[in-house]
């Protein structure tokens, strides 16, 4: 039933994450398309024009690079349990939004996917409840995902990609997007995109012009057009029948008093330049001078040159005062404009109707080599940026590095005992005793005893007599809430570490008395004791509590004390192993590997607190071995073997060494002897015996 939640949580990922990273990157590169769609949807909802163009841009890029950078995470399995709650969160949003589209119909496409991949609004409610069921099972059991990198190294993961997502977006908005998914693309033969086949079902259209004069606007159709006195204010092409819809069927050019160019323009053998704003109320005018310079280019060598805009004649006026320009003003829709280049004002170069060069208001081709004829140049020849070659430069810039660094990392992670140039020999390491490997504490419990002044009189002289004397092991002392954020001022934890003996199964809120993991790590405290006996037996702590202390702890970079151990009755019972392991399973044995690296173990026999009574060697000894034991068939040998696991019975200066001596026996959990600071050191002290 394990490895069937494990398969089935990371097959649900394996199936988000490739959707949401490529429906991210595809309205990533295209800013403006992902804008025009927004304003689609605020048009369907009555907010049309209420809204900044400034922020449904912001809207446009922030979106696409949420998904795309959630898409990236949740494939490397990138902080689990946020990243997994918030794509089941941003999923449900846009399930709820689509469902709205499906029943009310606003849009004709959802915009998903760009322009890449055109979806029914059927066909993307249905991808989004899938998409929500298999975010909806990841966020249920987030720990269960594999990691692809490690926790340490994820950082350049989180931003790098946001980095890279953001600055194709930058670099399209700038220049032009990366890949045109639009039928006037470059290479797209215009005309013959608009060509039906004499087979094919034929489609009709209207296109219906918006005229005025003398303050009076009225819609005509080409049958009734009127003649030049009414003013061109806007047109819009439907279609009244449905039938085959070529790639291109909503491009007309129109002259300013209303005559069709469509096909004379399109029609032209050789070079013609399109300047194309949809309108020229919001077009960048910084540039006129380089578009200029390319009009009078083009009619030194006779190349014809018309500029396309749904804007009125007011609009055209103003722009020829501002720049002085002479070329020709045709109209042309809008949304067609906005399709044929995601510019405004921006520059194509067809011949022969079909398109050989796109450019940006930004990015306009150098005046400096217009010099010679067009079939002379590099710009009059079809680019060789293939889509091939542009998958591979994306390779290379950012999937290759993300290889790169997984193989990498995952080479450390499986040789991640190399702590330097000492630990640089791996047969030797493994040739050495498993026991040299593992962590030596021996760690202090106060419990409820010192008051402030003696527990910070007693921390000094522990710290004291350790810093003159050096300690062959770690040591830590756990201290009464109260007594930590005193005694962390005192205690230099490079010598001695600082420990709480508890926190709260709650990270914050109303619950009056209580602790919280954030609070117990804010006062410097690097460990906590949890699953002590006596909270167990004294305040009911049961495995489910314990199974929350110790996450919350561990989400705080606390290191975890777990304390575990049998009744003198069910030593008797010889149950001690079903006890112990029981503990472990109901409390800690849900964490992964690389959590569990945090958890130190703390065998305690309850019979044997502040009883006097201790464990013989052999019989703590052979329990410890059955703690490891368990430790391995759950994580691995490896993990187990590397397990700091301690003793917690009424551990002595005078039987430490004996205990300590046992090779599954790594330290101690001290009560009554750690209060005193000549008996505590006695103890660390065994570990040079």
């Amino acid at each position: 039933m394990e490895l069937f939640k494990t398969i089935a949580v990371n097959m649900c990922r394996l199936a988000v994450a490739p959707v949401l990273i490529f429906s991210g990157f595809v309205k990533a590169v295209d800013p403006l398309g992902t804008q025009y769609k927004i304003q689609d949807y605020l048009e369907a909802l009555s907010m049309g024009g209420i809204v900044p163009d400034w922020i449904t841009l912001a809207a446009s890029i922030s979106i696409s690079a949420l998904e795309f950078c959630l898409g990236i995470f949740l494939l490397f399995a990138i902080r689990r349990r946020f990243t997994s709650k918030l794509i089941c969160l941003f999923i449900a949003v846009m399930t709820i939004i689509t469902i709205w589209i499906f029943i009310a119909d606003p849009v004709a496409d959802c915009g998903c996917f760009g322009d890449a991949v055109k979806l029914s609004n059927g066909m993307t409610l249905a991808k989004n409840l899938v998409l929500l069921a298999c975010s909806a099972v990841v966020a249920w059991f987030p720990l269960r995902m594999k990691r692809a990198i490690s926790k340490s190294n994820q950082w350049i993961v989180i931003n790098y990609t946001i980095v890279f997502i953001l600055f194709s977006s930058a670099y399209s908005l700038y220049k032009l997007p990366m890949f045109d998914f639009r039928p006037y693309h470059i290479g797209s033969d215009i005309p013959k995109s608009m060509e039906i086949p004499k087979e094919a079902p034929q489609p009709e259209f209207e296109t219906t012009f918006i005229m005025e004069k003398n303050g009076v606007r009225k819609e005509f159709t080409l049958d009734n057009y009127p003649d030049s006195t009414w003013t061109f204010i806007d047109s819009k092409t439907v279609q009244t029948k449905t039938g085959y819809v070529p790639p291109i069927h909503d491009f007309s050019i129109q002259e300013i008093g209303g005559n069709d160019k469509t096909n004379e323009i399109l029609g032209h053998r050789g070079y013609t330049f399109l300047l194309i704003s949809p309108y020229l109320e919001h077009a960048d005018d910084s540039n006129f001078g380089d578009i200029d310079q390319i009009y009078e280019y083009a009619q030194d060598f006779g190349y014809p040159f018309y500029y396309l805009t749904a804007s009125s004649q007011k609009a055209i006026k103003n722009w020829q005062d501002i720049t002085g320009a002479k070329y020709k003003f045709f109209n042309t829709d809008a949304t067609t404009l906005k399709t044929i280049i995601r510019s405004n004002p921006g520059l194509l170069l067809l011949k022969d109707g079909v398109v050989i060069r796109k450019w940006s208001h930004n990015d306009l081709p150098d005046t400096g080599i217009l010099n010679k004829p067009l079939a002379e140049t590099e710009i009059g020849k079809m680019p060789d940026d293939s889509i091939p070659g542009k998958v591979v430069k994306i390779f290379l810039w950012f999937i290759l590095p993300l290889l790169l660094l997984t193989i990498a990392d995952r080479l450390w992670a499986w040789s991640r005992w190399l702590k330097g140039k000492e630990h640089s020999n791996k047969i030797y390491k493994l040739i050495k005793n498993r026991k040299k490997m593992r962590k030596k504490i021996v760690a202090g419990n106060w419990k409820m005893n010192l008051n402030l002044q003696e527990g910070v009189a007693l921390t000094t002289e522990i710290n004291n007599a350790l810093k003159g004397d050096k300690p062959n092991c770690d040591v830590v002392i756990c201290t009464p809430f109260i007594h930590l954020a005193s005694v962390a001022n005192v205690l230099d934890q490079n010598v001695v570490a600082l420990g709480a003996e508890n926190c709260a199964d709650k990270e914050k809120g109303a619950y009056t008395g209580e602790v919280s993991a954030e609070m117990v790590k804010s006062t410097g405290a690097k460990y906590v004791i949890l699953g002590h006996s006596e909270r167990r037996q004294y305040y009911n702590e049961t495995p489910e509590v314990l199974k929350e202390k110790v996450l919350l702890a561990l989400k705080n970079g606390l290191k975890v004390i777990f304390c575990i151990g049998e009744t003198l009755e069910e030593r008797e019972a010889n149950k001690q192993n079903e006890v112990v392991k029981a503990e472990l399973e109901g409390s800690v044995f849900n964490l992964s590997a690389e959590e569990f690296e945090n958890i130190v173990i703390a065998y305690e026999p309850i019979w044997a607190i502040g009883t006097g009574k201790t464990a013989t060697s052999d019989q703590a000894e052979e329990i410890h071995a059955f703690v490891r034991s368990a430790i391995a068939e759950k994580y691995g040998k490896e993990v187990a073997e590397e397990t700091t696991i301690l003793y917690g019975g009424s551990c002595k200066a005078s039987n430490a060494p004996e205990l300590f001596a046992k090779p599954d026996i790594d330290g101690g959990l001290i009560g009554g002897a750690s209060l005193k600071a000549a008996d505590f050191k006695g103890i660390i002290d065994a570990w040079k015996k």
